[in-house]
């Protein structure tokens, strides 16, 4: 039951930081471009590598923890559903090359984002 309420829980503040910092950014570059979402991406991906590297790394927190932050928060917090639905988006509104550099920076980014976090917590061994 434990791992049940710390997902829930972490779910629910993911969820509401992702809507938070994504309308904030969004609300500063009212473009059309999702850097909202983009962002998000970005920093949860940053912060998972962060996570997994102290999770695998040393033994600090309980597996409610990890359920939490990871599983619950950040799982709420990253959208890739969403990320995938603005592509989309962008595609289907003729603008192929927006879509594509959308999808190169949040895609390459993030993965490059994460190898950063897992290695910087990975230096700290």
């Amino acid at each position: 039951m434990l791992s049940i309420v710390s997902i829930g829980f972490g779910g629910a503040l993911g969820a509401i930081s992702r809507f938070l910092l994504s309308t904030l950014v969004n609300n500063s570059h009212n473009t059309g471009f999702p850097y909202g979402t983009m962002a998000v991406n970005l920093i949860g991906s940053l912060l998972i590598g962060i996570l997994w590297g102290i999770f695998e790394h040393f033994n600090i927190l309980p597996v409610a923890a990890r359920l939490f932050l990871i599983t619950g928060f950040l799982g709420a917090f990253t959208t890739f559903s969403t990320f995938s639905l603005e592509i989309h988006g962008l595609i289907t509104k003729t603008q192929l090359h927006l879509g594509l550099i959308y999808a190169l920076i949040s895609l390459v980014g993030g993965l490059m984002l994460v190898f950063v976090g897992f290695s910087a917590v990975t230096a700290l061994k």
